[in-house]
């Protein structure tokens, strides 16, 4: 959680944080939304030491920044990068911008108070972000730090507080109000010959689906973004978006994984695996078992347990049905139960926990405060009897005030719609 930081700066050695902002708001850039929440600061830093937290942000984005202090659960000082005189700093160097930049970092990390080893963070281009670096470490500004794994943000951003899961729970609802109006959209059409029909007579499209489910997004309020909408061969690819051209049919099987977000803010992660008026027998079967694998991990969930343990069991679970597994089989297994149990979600739509959901020699638990995902499934794309997929994912959070796994989602797991 964010009250984390400082205590974890501390038992890692770092003296200060710094999380840049160069390329704005987007899911690229999670790092900076996690202190700064849902506003504009397309350009400006955080610097975070034991003192405090410093945003430094241009002249035509202080409302933005204002807002972002007034909103925060933690103090934040701001201030307008205008007194650094940027372009001031680019005549005296003659143009280079390196050189500026790098001036006016180091007065915003001495004004900030920040020195010793210094943590950087943040959506910045490598090529920008190496020499800049590089030039603070020759120069010894400070020390350089690089955490390429389990740093410190990701372990702070690994559990969240009530306020963060109650967006997460909005996001969710929303998101299962676009999954019900998709599924409405489909019932409204009229069968011919096993495919659906538009009113005009021509055949309904996967594309014109995805378009549908793209304006319900914003009609709910929801940042749009691409999602799975895969059918028959498609959906027994597990990331396969779907082919537009494809006519709406029955009884094949439809993945349907859609994962937006509130704006500038926390995702929800929901599939629903559909056939349209009925299922094959083949596909109602392995429907069961993915429903099978899904309740006993729901049901096994708890912190006193290792994580790699909840992909342990359904392994067990799938291969006592007879199909192979990334345990049985290793990567690069194309068919069966291909891909890790579930993954962590919140300003990234996969963020930590993750591996440890998916990993044979994790010896993590799920803290108090996670937030995951629950998404086993089965792929069999070359089936003779026509590729399927299905998948069913919903997403839990781990309340620290109970000690217990809540489910986050609530919209039905029914296989079968009626048309």
């Amino acid at each position: 959680m964010k009250s984390d930081i400082l205590s974890l700066m501390k038992d890692r050695g770092i003296d200060a944080v710094v999380i840049e902002a160069t390329d704005g708001l987007s899911e690229s850039n999670s790092q900076f939304v996690y202190f700064a929440g849902d506003v504009h600061v397309s350009k400006g830093r955080f610097v975070i030491t034991q003192k405090g937290v410093t945003l430094f942000h241009g002249a035509m984005e202080r409302d933005e920044a204002a807002k972002a202090a007034a909103n925060s659960s933690i103090p934040i000082t701001c201030v307008d990068m205008g007194k650094y005189k940027g372009q001031e700093l680019i005549k005296k160097h003659k143009g280079n911008q390196l050189e500026a930049d790098l001036e006016m970092l180091k007065m915003q990390l001495a004004d900030a108070g920040a020195s010793g080893r210094v943590a950087f963070y943040g959506a910045v281009y490598q090529n920008q972000s190496w020499p800049l670096l590089n030039r603070l470490a020759q120069e010894e500004v400070c020390e350089v730090v690089g955490e390429y794994t389990n740093d410190t943000l990701s372990v702070a951003r690994e559990t969240k507080d009530e306020a963060e899961v109650a967006q997460i729970r909005v996001a969710c609802a929303l998101t299962e109000n676009v999954i019900a109006a998709a599924k409405a959209f489909l019932q409204s059409h009229k069968v011919k010959d096993n495919a659906l029909m538009k009113t005009d007579g021509s055949p309904l499209l996967l594309g014109e689906v995805k378009r549908y489910i793209r304006l319900r997004m914003v009609d709910e309020g929801l940042e749009p973004n691409e999602f799975i909408f895969s059918q028959g061969r498609d959906a027994g690819i597990g990331h396969s978006t779907g082919t537009p051209s494809d006519v709406m049919m029955l009884g094949k099987t439809i993945v349907f994984d859609i994962f937006p977000r509130l704006p500038g803010a926390y995702f929800a992660d929901i599939t629903r695996t559909w056939c349209l008026g009925y299922a094959p027998e083949h596909v109602l079967q392995a429907y069961q078992q993915v429903m099978e694998v899904h309740a006993a991990c729901e049901k096994a969930f708890t912190d006193q347990r290792l994580a790699s343990d909840f992909q342990e069991l359904a392994c067990d679970i799938f291969e006592k049905h007879g199909h192979k597994t990334v345990r049985s089989e290793g990567p690069g297994l194309t068919h069966g139960y291909y891909h890790g149990l579930g993954h962590g979600i919140g300003l990234s739509v996969h963020e930590a926990p993750g591996m440890r959901l998916a990993s044979y020699m994790s010896k993590d638990i799920l803290r108090p405060g996670a937030v995951i995902t629950l998404e086993p499934g089965l792929y069999y794309p070359d089936d003779p009897r026509g590729g399927w997929g299905v998948r069913i994912e919903d997403d839990y959070w781990h309340n620290p005030a109970t000690g217990q796994f809540e489910r986050l989602t609530n919209y039905d797991r029914e296989l079968v719609v009626k048309m």
